[in-house]
């Protein structure tokens, strides 16, 4: 069986409306309850980046004074100097992402500052990531059916809509490396086929050192792609302009790290890895970070398993509901069966109609050895299945992609596995740190769905309507998402209120008048990086927090309230007291 291959017709009536269709979709999806939630604790980094300072004003001594606890919104929002810029990226988000924070600042001086608007460029990148993999599909592939499945996969992919909806540099992050890696492939086909190909060279070393200014581990996709280049590359000239594109990309990084504040970040790294170590060795669940363990190989397996499975949308989000090993043993067997029953049905066609028949009973006998989640595990094996058609005879125009697909599944997952391990304990062996594999795993995922809607038997009718499960299952998890009540998307179980700093800020614009002021909650500080030790003996984040939502013009006189330090209030000249907002519970 061949890759779908898309007729003229199709191409050429429908191709351009089903993009817009999904593209549409995957807007909407990602629009839909965009600041229904408050920002939590990286966002709001984020949002002091962007501006230039640095959290618990680090970097604004000219407004936080230890001797006198009053300062408007004005000198608040004073122009900060590149410096401070520098520091602010240094400090609060450990030199990490700088091209992030100048596209976020720029967008948001021509949007206005807002929940909304810094988590909307996270929205635009998504949106341009589904665009991209319709693009990417399509070019190598040669196949428009396969590549609008492949756009509308990643549109509802709960990954995706998940960092769309943070004001981070992830959503950014998977775009570019997808494009370096469109990039790469393209300057190896132009090579291949003795074409002008300097232009693509260019153009990689460009976006992948852009990527990784958006985000260091951008840097696992370009291993994988040495790592491709290893198996497939001949050419001396080849390699020579590979090499080049590598060193423009690198160049841009290396000069981050030596004048934008690398020591920063080294140093911040160091702290972060021995104060989790010691965390997975003494406090494994009773610290500020959430569960880390130590990293034995059941745990870093423990963890890994889902970071796998989550990646092939068949099986998103089952592990952690299915329990027990031998329902596990049985839903694989049974998996491994149904590719048995696949092939046989494909070589003996006149008798597809029984095979179905019977893989349908020995599928639902199945359930009765099942102690839990009986339609989950049912699933879990036709994800086997679905993963077996993915490479089930599959003839790519370029044979050594299925191979690239493979590697870059694989390697950045991989690498994070091996840095556990080399550190000892499970903090950070989470999905959106490998997240760059997603769009490569999508693409398997709609060969895989067009080998089986291509099958010329009954038997597809039954995997169709498991994987119409499964797409319940999926459709719950993003609700899950969007009730702010996913553990793994979220953080959390109990919801978040919309953000009380914002709110607070606008009862504030509508309450205030001159000879007013504003008191804002102020928490004695307390530090666990020596890094983040500031010049104040009080908290001055909700303070930062809320101004953001303040008009740059216009004065409020605010002071810091280190009595009420859960409350946002507004004085009255008369001296009467108005809350503005509770923070109680509500910093997330």
């Amino acid at each position: 069986m061949s890759l779908p291959q898309t007729s003229t017709l199709f191409q050429t009536k429908y191709v351009s409306y089903g993009l817009v269709a999904v593209l549409i979709l995957a807007a909407c999806l990602r629009l839909y309850k965009l600041d229904a939630h408050g920002i939590f604790f990286d966002e709001k980094a984020t949002m002091m980046v962007s501006q230039g300072m640095v959290q618990n004003g680090g970097n604004q001594h000219d407004v936080f004074n230890p001797t006198k606890y009053t300062f408007t919104n004005q000198e608040f929002w004073q122009p900060q100097t590149l410096d401070e810029y520098l520091e602010a990226m240094r400090r609060s988000d450990i030199g990490n992402s700088p091209f992030y924070y100048l596209l976020l600042h720029n967008w948001l001086n021509l949007t206005g500052v807002s929940d909304f608007t810094s988590r909307l460029l996270s929205v635009l990148f998504s949106v341009l990531t589904v665009w991209l993999i319709f693009i990417f599909t399509n070019h190598f592939l040669k196949s428009s059916r396969l590549a609008l499945t492949a756009a509308a996969l990643a549109a509802i992919e709960p990954f995706f809509i998940t960092y769309s909806q943070q004001a981070r540099n992830y959503s950014l992050t998977f775009f570019l490396t997808l494009l370096a890696t469109y990039c790469f492939l393209r300057a190896l086909e132009a090579e291949e086929k003795r074409k002008p190909s300097a232009r693509w060279f260019l153009f990689y070393g460009l976006v992948a050192g852009l990527s990784f200014l958006s985000h260091f581990l951008a840097a696992t996709v370009c291993l994988a792609h040495g790592m491709y280049a290893l198996i497939t590359v001949r050419r001396l000239r080849t390699w020579v302009a590979l090499v080049g594109a590598g060193a423009l990309a690198v160049s841009g990084l290396a000069a981050w790290m030596i004048w934008g504040g690398g020591d920063w970040t080294l140093r911040s790294l160091n702290h972060q890895s021995a104060l989790y170590l010691e965390c997975a060795l003494n406090r494994p669940y009773n610290n500020p970070y959430g569960i880390i363990l130590p990293a034995t190989f059941k745990n870093l397996f423990d963890k890994s398993l889902p970071i796998f499975t989550d990646l092939w949308i068949y099986s998103n989000s089952l592990v952690g509901t299915l329990e027990g090993k031998k329902n596990a043993i049985v839903a694989i067997l049974m998996g491994l069966g149904l590719i048995v029953a696949f092939r046989y049905s494909q070589k003996n066609p006149e008798k597809s109609t029984i095979i179905s028949i019977g893989a349908a009973v020995v599928l639902g006998v199945c359930t009765i050895f099942y102690s839990n989640h009986k339609l989950g595990f049912s699933v879990a094996s036709v994800a086997i299945l679905m993963l077996f058609l993915a490479f089930y005879q599959t003839t790519f125009k370029n044979k050594n992609l299925i191979w690239f697909l493979i590697i870059i599944a694989i390697i950045p997952s991989a690498f994070l596995i091996f840095n556990a391990a080399r550190s000892g304990h499970t903090y950070g062996l989470t999905q959106r740190y490998s997240g760059f594999s997603f769009p490569y795993v999508i693409i398997l995922a709609s060969v895989a769905l067009w080998h089986l809607l291509e099958s010329k038997n009954g038997f597809k009718y039954l995997i169709i309507a498991v994987l119409v499960i499964q797409a319940m299952f999926v459709g719950r998890t993003l609700q899950s998402f969007y009730d702010d009540v996913s553990p793994k998307y979220n953080y959390r179980s109990e919801p978040r209120l919309p953000n009380p700093h914002y709110a607070a800020a606008q009862k504030a614009r509508e309450l205030y008048q001159k000879g007013d002021t504003i008191l804002i909650a102020s928490q004695i500080n307390v530090f666990d990086n020596p890094m983040d030790r500031t010049f104040m003996r009080h908290s001055v984040t909700d303070a930062q927090y809320f101004n953001l939502y303040l008009p740059k013009d216009g004065i409020f006189v605010q002071r810091l309230d280190t009595v009420n330090v859960d409350k946002i209030s507004l004085k009255k000249a008369s001296g009467q007291l108005i809350e503005l907002t509770d923070l109680k519970g509500k910093r997330y």
